[in-house]
């Protein structure tokens, strides 16, 4: 802990939709633990919950309302037709975290990681609202559309979540600048056994991963990914991961050179960590991770803005490559050219990603006064 003599007392609100939120803030809940602070949670869904509670956390279940955008807007009309009949017990659900909160104490801060309770908490308890997460940069900086995909749609959903913060740190696994000094742009954060749990090679190898989103799948990318690596790539081994409730739909692509794997997230960082390429869709942690491993990445984004911009600006920025599909044309393009990516990643990597910045989080939340005689500063409008 820091020269501050009292531990903090600090929840951290995270979005339980995909796992990219629940690793990060997890990295981030256990730096602070181990620096004397005290700490929980609050997400939704029971998985998520139980996932932070297996690491030792106090951890409740919120209500994450659904927020669908519809050409590239939310609309009011389709907020109120997809939450009307979960908003009483989702009010409900809130009003609990209130009362549970009260009694075991109110923190002395609040992290949200896009999500909407801890925002409504912490103005609530009349505490200090840090925000850490990557979605942020669409709502602050005016990004470009990205082909028929514009930022609208997330600048309102975070507009939603947390109307007003006092901080927020954006990761950034590219380097980006904003005049408002609220706002601070830090390196993604990565856990340890990534950084440095692992012996980085360059193996014959290609490790690749395919999500689902809705009704976009990975049945097709997996399909064209293993024909083109059996037709024309028989030289290299493909390790395609998938979630547990996809693998039998997926096994008839498999043979004795491409395998389909139970995700797993230590197998998955270790073959990560000895591939020469990573094919996948444009998710920021996956990116993250394989940029901090020195990994090129061939992307598929899938039909959000997030994903369309993370795969624009890694392909412009030459760390790897992007096609709207699994293409024989773009892969081979992609797996030819890995040397020279690699290197572009490695040298990227160490200039700006190297910083752990969790110690930058820690440090400016040691920083805040005491709630009791905190003094409200203006907030990030």
């Amino acid at each position: 802990m820091s020269a501050r003599t009292q531990p903090l007392s600090v929840i951290i609100g995270v979005n339980g939709i995909g796992m990219g939120h629940s690793v990060r803030q997890s990295v981030i809940a256990q730096y602070l633990r181990d620096r004397g602070h005290h700490v929980r949670i609050i997400t939704n869904g029971s998985t998520r919950v139980e996932y932070f509670r297996d690491l030792g956390f106090p951890a409740w279940d919120g209500w994450m309302p659904t927020l669908l955008a519809r050409d590239d807007r939310i609309h009011a009309a389709d907020v109120l037709r997809t939450n009307i009949r979960r908003t009483p017990a989702g009010i409900s659900q809130h009003l609990r975290l209130r009362r549970a909160i009260r009694k075991t104490g109110a923190p002395d801060m609040f992290i949200t990681d896009y999500e909407p309770n801890t925002p409504r908490l912490a103005y609530h308890f009349g505490r200090p609202l840090i925000s850490v997460d990557q979605q942020s940069k669409y709502r602050h900086l005016d990004l470009p559309p990205v082909g028929r995909y514009a930022r609208t749609a997330d600048e309102q959903r975070l507009r939603y979540f947390a109307p007003r913060a006092d901080r927020s740190f954006i990761c950034s696994y590219v380097p980006l600048e904003a005049d408002d000094r609220k706002l601070e742009f830090i390196a993604p954060v990565v856990p340890d056994f990534v950084r440095s749990g692992h012996r980085v090679t360059s193996e014959p190898v290609s490790t690749a991963y395919f999500s689902r989103y809705f009704d976009h799948g990975p049945e097709d990318s997996v399909r064209a990914l293993a024909d083109v690596f059996r037709q024309y790539v028989p030289d290299r081994t493909l390790r395609i991961y998938a979630h547990s409730d996809e693998i039998e739909n997926l096994r008839p692509y498999a043979d004795d050179k491409i395998e389909i794997c139970p995700f797993d997230r230590q197998a998955f960082i270790s073959d990560l960590a000895r591939s020469e390429a990573v094919f996948s869709n444009a998710g920021f942690n996956l990116i993250s991770e394989a940029f901090v491993l020195g990994k090129p990445v061939h992307l598929v984004p899938l039909p959000t803005y997030d994903q369309h911009w993370c795969a624009k600006v890694v392909h412009e920025t030459e760390l790897g490559t992007s096609t709207p599909r699994i293409e024989r044309g773009a892969v081979l393009d992609f797996l030819n050219r890995a040397r020279e990516l690699r290197t572009n990643v490695e040298r990227h990597r160490d200039l700006h990603l190297v910083q752990d910045p969790r110690e930058r989080i820690a440090s400016y939340l040691e920083t805040l006064p005491a709630a009791c005689g905190r003094v409200p500063s203006p907030s990030v409008r």
